[in-house]
């Protein structure tokens, strides 16, 4: 009797990384999330590997386990490009009634 020994098949397995920010307690704080997926499996959605919150970018890598200088630096420019942005609202002295308030 002989028995066939196969390998077992292998997987490509890619990581995709996100970045953002979000204001907290009056602070900018960095998010960076570090997913692991297998293209070859379909309706199967990425993994959460690692993440990272910090106020500091690099220090938000680091807990995330981001070490590859040119993946931090897609990252910074994909953080940056969602950061929110201020809004000037121009203001004019006919909208309010001036009233003064003693105390």
């Amino acid at each position: 009797m002989t028995t066939e020994i196969t390998s077992p098949k292998t997987y490509n397995m890619e990581t995709l990384y996100t970045a953002y920010t979000k204001m907290l307690d009056y602070k900018m704080y960095y998010f960076i999330k570090k997913f692991s997926t297998f293209p070859e499996f379909k309706n199967v959605s990425p993994v959460l590997e690692s993440y990272g919150m910090h106020t500091n970018f690099d220090k938000a890598c680091s807990i995330a386990g981001v070490n590859d200088p040119a993946v931090k630096e897609q990252l910074l420019q994909q953080a940056q490009e969602n950061m929110p942005r201020a809004k000037v609202i121009e203001l004019s002295n006919s909208n309010f009634s001036e009233k003064s308030i003693a105390g």
